[in-house]
């Protein structure tokens, strides 16, 4: 593996695949609701109405989330495509560079904690790993935060080992980046990181760098100018609105219904690691090992692995919300510890070889049914879900027999192999052919053919199913409203009018079926399954007041 890592080539190859992981279903995979759909409609009406300060979805002032990712997204968008075309690959292109960030960063870290083999080993697999790329073909927050926090975290590695004054202006940048993408996180990992080795070593001479003038000042200059904008524009409610709508629900209770008990990141980790998992107990056995053996090179660097992961994890366990990217700025150590793993595969216990392949065998058996599923539930057929599920399974199987044969070289390509693999399968295969899941893009192609076939443009687009998704497919002016609303106002229209009625949503309400049955030129259904809500539906597409002859 030597010549294969050597000089710049290992960085080439770490970020290729990062960037092959993230692309899989990058143009094929439909705008996911809700938070994808939001990121991009914001950014839609950011580059429609030129204010690039304010978020807004729609009419509402979206007070959640720092403008970073909003800003990312309006350039590659500007650049490669526009907001009329609602090409939602153009918006997911920041969280594919910010998945290759991420698999960098841990590449950089682990040259300095480790061994150039293993770091490379581990930024690989973190590379292809399942949370990560598949965060990195979405168009939100996760994969841009997690490549400036493990870049971050990096530069903290370099200052551990004299990285000096240039690694201390790269992380104050990140800082900077990571607030301006999604607030406190970065400053959270970073902050306890430092905290628990300040409190573990009991020594801070090492952080001395990072008083360097220049560094805060970057950080502050990356940060403030928008937080001042943004608090003139909205009179000082930005932040408080933030804190109060956002970050406050989440530390008190399960925000939107994504509660869920301590325990549940760790439950998910088999999953959302594969397929650096296959090496992770391994790694753990040689982490404990080394800091037994004293003040070593490697207990360390063990150390910083630890109090990377092991403080942040406790607050996101602790926190009521839960949802599983949470944990992801802490997935890079994971990971190099499993490089460690790899590493120590052939003299690592028999025990710990056996607990990694069945926590292996078990995350990668969730994510084999959940191709399958995807396929074969939602409406698409069942060989093509069956076959991918068994491309993935043949893969693994491959991964599991090399480790148990304790042959690294060829499980680490069998294990990147599966990482693509499942990515290809899942978002590549699965969800494009699962059209039950896509009501939205259905929906318009519908309105779009009822439209030309009757030569009527509507004055106004009215809905009862109410996913952000469909505003994006249809245009900023879609208004989302309660059945009753949407039928009266179709009945109080006089020009052409596009109703979508969300039957599931409806109820038996007589009066308002009648009056959305008025005037009707055009009509159709499309059916399928409003996964937000985990109900399935049908939408009655209708087209109101035709002119004749338009």
């Amino acid at each position: 593996m030597d010549q294969l890592i050597a000089g710049q080539r290992a960085w080439w190859i770490i970020g290729a695949l990062a960037v092959l992981a993230a692309l899989a279903g990058v143009f094929t995979v439909q705008p996911l609701d809700r938070d994808e759909a939001r990121y991009a409609q914001a950014t839609a009406q950011m580059l429609e109405s030129g204010d690039f300060i304010n978020i807004r979805f729609q009419d509402a002032a979206r007070h959640k989330k720092p403008v970073g990712v909003y800003w990312l997204q309006a350039i590659t968008v500007g650049f490669l495509s526009d907001a009329e075309a609602r090409q939602i690959w153009a918006y997911r292109l920041p969280s594919v560079i910010g998945a290759m960030l991420a698999a960098l960063g841990c590449f950089w870290a682990g040259t300095r904690l480790m061994g150039r083999e293993s770091a490379f080993v581990a930024a690989s697999l973190f590379a292809v790993s399942a949370m990560l790329a598949a965060e990195g073909g979405i168009a939100k927050t996760d994969a841009i935060l997690a490549g400036v926090t493990t870049l971050a975290m990096a530069a903290l590695v370099q200052l551990r080992y004299d990285g000096g004054k240039r690694a201390a202006l790269i992380f104050w940048a990140m800082l900077g980046l990571g607030i301006l993408v999604k607030g406190p996180v970065t400053p959270m990992v970073a902050g306890l990181t430092v905290g628990a080795l300040i409190v573990w070593e009991r020594r801070i001479d090492w952080l001395k760098p990072l008083l360097f003038w220049p560094g805060p000042v970057l950080a502050a200059l990356i940060v403030v100018p928008w937080v001042a904008a943004i608090e003139m524009v909205t009179g000082g409610n930005f932040i408080r609105e933030a804190f109060l709508s956002d970050i406050a629900p989440k530390m008190a209770s399960g925000d939107e219904s994504h509660g869920a008990w301590p325990g549940y990141h760790l439950l998910t980790l088999s999953a959302l690691s594969m397929p650096f998992i296959f090496f992770l107990v391994p790694g753990l056995w040689r982490a404990v090992n080394g800091l037994q053996a004293g003040e070593t090179y490697t207990a360390k660097a063990i150390r910083f692995l630890i109090a990377w992961i092991i403080p942040s994890w406790i607050v996101f366990e602790l926190m009521p919300t839960k949802l599983p990217h949470y944990t992801l700025p802490l997935f890079a150590a994971l990971a190099l510890i499993a490089g460690l793993g790899w590493e120590v595969l052939r003299h690592a216990p028999r025990w710990s070889r056996y607990v990694s392949l069945a926590l292996g065998l078990a995350g990668s058996a969730f994510l084999g049914a959940l191709i399958s599923i995807t396929v074969t539930r939602f409406g698409g057929d069942d060989v093509i879900g069956y076959g991918a599920a068994g491309v993935f399974a043949l893969l693994v199987a491959g991964l599991m027999t090399e480790v148990f044969r304790r042959r690294t070289l060829s499980a680490w390509v069998l294990a990147i192999l599966a990482g693509l693999g499942w990515q290809v399968m899942m978002r590549g295969v699965a969800i494009p052919n699962a059209p039950d899941l896509d009501l939205s893009r259905q929906v318009a192609n519908v309105a779009e053919q009822m439209i030309a076939a009757s030569g009527n443009a509507p004055d106004v687009i009215l809905s009862s199913y109410t996913e952000p998704s469909l505003v994006f497919a249809l245009g900023t002016d879609t208004q989302l409203l309660a059945f009753d609303a949407l039928a009266a106002r179709v009945a109080g229209a006089s020009g052409p009018v596009l109703s979508i009625e969300d039957t599931a949503r409806s109820e038996a309400n007589l009066a308002a079926l009648e009056q959305i049955e008025t005037n009707v030129c055009a009509r159709q259904e499309v059916s399928g399954f409003n996964y937000s809500r985990g109900q399935q539906t049908v939408l009655i597409v209708r087209l109101h007041n035709c002119e004749q002859g338009g």
